[in-house]
């Protein structure tokens, strides 16, 4: 349930370590070839923005899911690699939809005085969490629907631990 959101196994461990490196070596390989300094922003805003979501969802209700055995020899190893993956698709498939819906639909017919469109966000800038406000606000919708769901399913079945 919910206060399962909060264990941590060794996959779950292994997932965030793993996400952690490749953000680290992506840092340093970017920032070499970089000439600003928004490289380390940009990279943990996409991983807040493209996992987190996606993570949560997974915890709450796919946190027994075996989708590959044979990836590698260690079986944990390949659950935290099943977990990020899945993760990664539910991040899509719920943020995308969601910033559709900020980009083209909230600002409709809002025009300043020489016309042009207020409030439009480069897809570009959502994904990697440079706009900042509407990302976290995405991430934070996301996030609170799926808890709120899994305590409504909680108490419509009559289990109080939710």
């Amino acid at each position: 349930m919910i206060k399962d959101l909060f264990k941590f196994g060794k996959e779950d461990v292994y997932m965030w370590a793993g996400l952690g490196i490749f953000s680290l070596i992506m840092i340093l390989a970017l920032s070499l070839i970089s000439s600003t300094g928004l490289v380390v922003k940009d990279l943990i805003g996409l991983a807040v923005v493209m996992v987190l979501p996606g993570y949560v969802i997974v915890k709450l209700y796919m946190d027994n899911m075996v989708i590959n055995e044979n990836m590698t020899k260690n079986p944990i190893i390949n659950k935290a690699i099943d977990k990020f993956i899945v993760s990664m698709g539910c991040s899509i498939a719920t943020i995308v939809p969601i910033n559709y819906l900020w980009k083209y639909l909230l600002d409709m017919g809002i025009a300043d005085s020489k016309g042009d469109l207020m409030g439009t966000v480069e897809d570009e800038m959502i994904y990697s969490g440079s706009a900042s406000w509407r990302a976290l606000f995405t991430v934070l919708l996301v996030i609170g629907v799926a808890i709120g769901v899994r305590i409504y399913q909680a108490k419509k079945a009559g289990n109080p631990q939710a």
